[in-house]
């Protein structure tokens, strides 16, 4: 089959969705499908490439309201020449998902949409969301030949954003257990850190608000001296400031268990997982963050916020610990619990690590969007 992948960004640039559509992508040209990406040229890369057998086109973005990409270039590529068997769209809240739906009705190819998770704002910013959902999102889950949610939760808020259920199907995000890992050395990364005899905690992510990064820096305070956050990653486009910000908090409470490792290289990363003692997701609104599978994989006893998305995963006391959103004294008070309780931490990463390899594999949920695509192509 001739698939499209339409994403608002794409690697090298960091996240959830980038490394969703990568993955994908990746494995469909693998099968021996003709895989195309239309993506935005945030990065400043070359406009066109192949890579891995995957065509990859990055247009112009002219400005980007609400950190949204406008890419007028992607329309007139869409109407001038579509010859895809699949257009799969990812996201229901970006402009270059309107882009796609739009020009569909003059090309009228069958249509997937992932809807990768929503996004939490305040203000009149919320009202913009409110009435961008109720027109633009409607349209384009009614529209959709299938809709791909994430989780159940993420399920039962699409239908009542409009979303049909008989065209509507969960595949969740996956881990590749079986991709080749590098030779991990805790003891140089501890030793480079001066992480030896620390109990660690660790976050990772784009450090952007609605993470939740500032509530995890105020349960600091309330967690016993011998430990140490780590907090891994950086600032992403659109979102300047927020490092200057955590950094700030952390210098006005006198907190000196925190540190900023910023972006680390895949390997650095593979040792950070490795010597963690608990991973951490303070997050106010997720989709389902690679990063929760991959801590999961690693046998890490996760606590995160009782959020949609998260709590579809997170079974708490059973496979992870869940706190209320927003309640640095309550994620505090659990940080220590189970910091003080091995068992208990070893035995919810273990069970963690089991649920990973019965629900969120490569292998399995790769296999459901291909059948998926199928599906469609031979009706």
């Amino acid at each position: 089959m001739k698939i499209l992948q339409i994403s608002s960004l794409f690697p090298p640039h960091i996240g959830g969705i980038e490394q969703h559509v990568w993955s994908l992508s990746n494995r469909l040209a693998e099968e021996g499908h003709e895989v195309t990406v239309y993506t935005s040229n945030i990065s400043k890369l070359k406009k066109f490439e192949i890579v891995n057998g995957v065509k990859i086109f990055r247009f112009s973005c002219f400005f980007s309201p609400l950190n949204n990409q406008f890419l007028p270039g992607l329309f007139f590529k869409l109407i001038s020449k579509n010859g895809f068997d699949i257009v799969h769209v990812h996201s229901h809240m970006h402009i270059s998902s309107n882009i796609a739906f739009f020009s569909n009705i003059f090309r009228n190819k069958p249509i997937v949409l992932t809807s990768h998770g929503t996004v939490t704002y305040s203000n009149w910013k919320n009202i913009v969301n409110v009435l961008y959902n109720k027109t633009m999102t409607r349209w384009m889950l009614k529209s959709a030949d299938k809709v791909i949610a994430l989780s159940p939760t993420q399920a039962v808020l699409l239908e009542s954003l409009g979303a049909n259920s008989k065209n509507m199907t969960i595949i969740p995000n996956w881990i590749d257990l079986n991709k080749n890992k590098s030779k991990i050395n805790s003891k140089n990364f501890k030793n480079q850190h001066r992480l030896n005899n620390k109990k660690i905690i660790l976050f990772v992510g784009g450090l952007i608000q609605r993470k939740g990064i500032n509530y995890l820096i105020d349960a600091m305070k309330y967690v016993d001296s011998d430990s140490i956050l780590l907090i891994v990653g950086g600032e992403i486009h659109g979102h300047k400031g927020v490092e200057t910000s955590l950094k700030e908090q952390v210098k006005m409470n006198n907190l000196k268990n925190v540190l900023f490792l910023g972006r680390i290289s895949k390997e650095q990363l593979e040792c950070a997982y490795s010597v963690a003692d608990i991973f951490i997701i303070p997050s106010l609104s997720e989709g389902l963050p690679f990063t929760l599978l991959e801590a999961m994989s690693y046998k890490k006893c996760v606590i995160a916020a009782d959020i949609p998305g998260i709590s579809d995963v997170i079974r708490n006391d059973k496979n992870g610990i869940l706190f209320e959103p927003r309640n640095a004294t309550q994620l505090g008070e659990k940080i220590n619990y189970i910091l003080k309780n091995h068992k208990i931490r070893k035995k919810l990463g273990e069970n963690a690590r089991e649920d990973i390899e019965k629900k969120y594999s490569f292998e399995v949920n790769i296999k459901k969007i291909i059948e998926l695509y199928e599906e469609i192509y031979n009706c």
